[in-house]
């Protein structure tokens, strides 16, 4: 039986295990969380080393810029589409209208600016940057650190060595924790579901179809056009490419975890270049996360409508750039996306105990947003990956002409 069968058919025992429960099971709990806990492991080191080489694998200054930009773009652009019809589908469905909660007097707490949240992504430590699990400071470290590489030439290259061989070791690391994911998945799941159960309110219920409406359009209108149009790949093949991953990220809610998986699918199925996936799917794994701010505006207009709270303008220009910063830092763990939300609630003045409202769903939207998260970052390596070829292609006939 293929692992990813295993996986899939471990969901579904564990599922049916909550089900008939209807409770959750304290060691199951700490079950699922070894098994996060054993992903995450490597999670660091793996960004680490694979950025580094990355970068400098890319020997070409012209070509490691072009990379750099095109990747860049598409996140911004991406997220940007992401957070707009998020938007324009829960003002449509309007799903938190009707609640009429009210809000505690002292329900604010102080939380990060935006502004030290932007300065607080240069490290000053990069090993407690790996002890914190702190990615997107260690995407800092990495891409500095490499350009040193780069700059030292000869004298560097026993240090490259040193991490190419990491990142392979980390690697295997990671495959052989993959042993592990149908008793990892069956706990999370089992937990999960016997904790929650299926007695959802309708307005819950509404909640997560914006969270699904949004999800869908981002995965089957967005992708798809970038994936036909711009990348030129069949969808299929795009899909069943990415079949290992897509299990992995719905099963363990957790982008950085299926981190490894992405990257052994792009490159094995899709035959993107490792040093482009390397980059490209790293540094995405963190800042390019379309499913965490699609799920981000819904949970925050949802609140906003069940406290009576309607928007202007100006709040929603505010929305958007808190959800694109939150979504920037937040960690792909589960639960990150559910705890940056009080940066965005702070700054639209919202009270926080509204994501108790959400919290007891939070894994059923999580698991669709995962998957549209660690998708985005395929999507982005592919269509990166093939205008270098392009860019090839196109020297090649200049030479000759």
């Amino acid at each position: 039986m293929k692992p990813w069968i295993k996986v899939v058919l471990a969901l579904f025992l564990g599922s049916i295990f909550g089900l008939v429960t209807k409770q959750s099971f304290p060691l199951l709990d700490k079950v699922g969380q070894v098994f996060i806990d054993l992903l995450k492991m490597s999670v660091g080191l793996i960004v680490l080393s694979s950025i580094i080489t990355g970068i400098c694998h890319i020997s070409c200054p012209n070509k490691l810029k072009r990379i750099g930009i095109r990747s860049f773009l598409f996140f911004l652009l991406s997220t940007m589409i992401a957070i707009f019809h998020a938007i324009v589908i829960s003002y449509w469905i309007r799903p938190g209208s009707g609640l009429e909660m009210i809000p505690l007097n002292n329900s604010l707490t102080k939380s990060m600016s935006m502004t030290d949240h932007i300065f607080a992504l240069f490290p000053s430590n990069p090993f407690a940057a790996l002890a914190q699990g702190n990615i997107l400071q260690v995407i800092v470290f990495a891409t500095f650190f490499a350009f040193a590489l780069l700059k030292a030439k000869e004298k560097g290259e026993p240090v490259l060595k040193f991490f190419e061989s990491l990142l392979d070791v980390m690697i295997r690391l990671t495959q052989i924790v993959m042993r592990f994911a149908p008793i990892g998945v069956f706990a999370l799941m089992a937990s999960s579901i016997g904790d929650m159960g299926l007695g959802l309110l309708k307005k819950l219920f509404l909640y997560l179809c914006c969270n699904y409406l949004a999800l869908a359009v981002q995965l089957f209108l967005v992708y798809s056009f970038c994936l036909y149009f711009l990348a030129k790949i069949p969808l299929s093949q795009f899909y069943k490419g990415m079949k290992d991953a897509i299990v992995y990220a719905f099963s363990t809610c957790s982008s950085s975890a299926t981190l490894p998986i992405s990257m052994d699918c792009v490159v094995k199925n899709l035959q993107v270049p490792k040093e482009i996936s390397g980059f490209v799917l790293s540094i995405g794994s963190t800042i390019n996360m379309n499913g965490a701010a699609i799920g981000q505006i819904c949970c925050t207009l949802f609140i906003a409508q069940a406290y009576g709270v309607e928007l202007d303008f100006s709040s929603l220009v505010l929305l958007v750039v808190s959800t694109f910063l939150s979504a920037v830092g937040a960690a792909g763990i589960p639960g990150a996306s559910i705890m940056m939300m009080s940066i965005i609630l702070n700054a639209l003045g919202l009270p926080l105990e509204g994501i108790l409202l959400v919290a007891g769903v939070d894994r059923l939207r999580e698991m669709f947003s995962t998957v549209v998260n660690v998708l985005g970052d395929a999507v982005a390596a592919v269509y990166v990956a093939r205008k270098e070829q392009e860019a090839i292609e196109y020297a090649k006939e200049l030479a000759l002409s």
